[in-house]
């Protein structure tokens, strides 16, 4: 009887050491986790930027982004802390950023409260305000062609490279599958043309890097007018504005619309109804903020968009005889 309680004591002691060692095992895998992660993000490097070598986080963690970078940033997979207030409704990553803190204003005291360890911006002129709150990277965004933006990017936020070169190439797979299937339906031999409503007696169309014109004819090459392509030729690379007047001559056979609740103002004039894109149902009407940004993650968006809205229409109207 005696030596039966002596085993049970023995029994208890060592299970309550067992829970002691474990309970001591834990606490040193979870100080060893926490001591990682402040390491992680308190480490820092040399990087090489336009405004000269800077120190940044090896793996930063409170990223502060603005809005012409926002997208790109998004299609690398981080999720900023604070962005600058993109002043619209209708985004391709609106979803993406409803839980994300929207900046009252793009200015210091506001950036300060969000204790950023890095600032990502194209804003030249605020660049050396925004460096006294946290490192700050600017991107010279017109200089860097797509790909090569996206892996100095990529590169900035510690993830190497490589990660911004395979969200670039996966883009141009897109595209190649989008021309492929656009090409199968004749829609290569019509021409295109894009506009933006402006107001009951003129129209902005567009021919190069903005409001669908980056998507038709940088991304999916489709042809243009003539009239558009000798503006183009002569240095005109953006668009122009026009009056009701002057606008058939640069219509093509589809014509894509971006508006923001205004397209009444010219589906019934005159001219417009004259179009043979209008008489032949070949118009498209998109949103204006939606068509509008330049970034990796918006471009992809709207490549899916214009894709399905032209196949539907090349479904429904069939695509005209020369």
């Amino acid at each position: 009887m005696f030596k039966k309680q002596i085993r049970r004591k023995i029994v208890a002691v060592s299970f309550t050491i067992l829970l002691l060692l474990s309970g001591c095992s834990a606490d040193m895998k979870s100080s060893e986790q926490a001591a990682k992660s402040s390491t992680e993000s308190t480490d820092t490097r040399l990087f090489t930027t336009d405004k000269g070598e800077i120190e940044i986080p090896v793996h930063p963690q409170r990223v502060i982004s603005d809005f012409g970078l926002l997208g790109d940033v998004l299609a690398l997979g981080v999720m900023p802390v604070a962005i600058e207030n993109y002043g619209a409704t209708d985004v391709a990553y609106k979803e993406l950023i409803k839980e994300i803190k929207v900046l009252e204003k793009w200015e210091p005291e506001y950036l300060m409260t969000e204790n950023p360890d890095l600032i990502i911006t194209r804003d030249e002129e605020n660049y050396e305000q925004l460096s006294k709150i946290a490192p700050t990277v600017y991107i010279p965004v017109y200089e860097l062609e797509t790909g090569e933006r996206l892996s100095f990017l990529s590169d900035v936020l510690g993830l190497g490279r490589e990660k911004g070169r395979e969200v670039a190439d996966n883009f141009e797979t897109k595209v190649k599958d989008a021309k492929i299937k656009l090409k199968n339906t004749g829609l290569y031999n019509k021409t295109f043309s894009v506009i933006r409503v402006q107001g009951e007696n003129e129209i902005g169309v567009r021919w190069s890097n903005n409001l669908g014109g980056q998507i038709l004819f940088g991304a999916l090459e489709l042809p243009q007018t003539e009239a558009a392509l000798r503006e183009v030729k002569a240095g005109v690379d953006w668009g122009a504005t026009l009056s009701f007047e002057a606008v058939p001559e640069y219509m093509g056979d589809y014509i894509l619309v971006t508006e923001y609740g205004n397209y009444q103002l010219i589906e019934n004039n005159p001219v417009w109804k004259s179009l043979s894109a209008v008489q032949n149902g070949n118009v498209i009407v998109l949103s204006e903020p939606y068509m509008y940004l330049n970034d990796i993650y918006s471009w992809s968006a709207q490549l899916d968009l214009v894709t399905k809205e032209l196949l539907n229409l090349a479904e429904k109207n069939g695509v005209p005889e020369q």
